[in-house]
């Protein structure tokens, strides 16, 4: 077990799937799960010396936005955390085999 355990999707559509919910209501939990995650390490970080939780923060979303672009997730993050001079620190490597 981690610092922080990071909810499982597959875990949860599995779950979601077997007990009849419709997957809209999973992708609005898993959505809502994610986005208070965010934010909430987003502002944590936002003091002065807790800026790498921001850089967590923001690592996660670029990391989840993927899901995103799919439709899988609808993320709501701050404003301040998707200015240019924040995502620029940022680099998405996709390695396939």
């Amino acid at each position: 077990m981690g610092f922080i355990d990071f909810p499982n999707p597959a875990d949860w559509f599995e779950s979601a799937k077997n007990s009849g919910m419709e997957r809209d209501a999973a992708n609005t939990v898993l959505s809502g799960v994610y986005s208070f995650w965010i934010a909430g390490m987003w502002s944590l970080g936002q003091r002065k010396y807790l800026s790498f939780v921001a850089d967590a923060a923001t690592a996660m979303y670029l990391s989840l936005s993927d899901l995103q672009k799919k439709g899988l997730l609808a993320l709501t993050v701050p404003k301040a955390m998707l200015a240019a001079n924040n995502l620029s620190k940022f680099e998405t490597i996709l390695i396939t085999k």
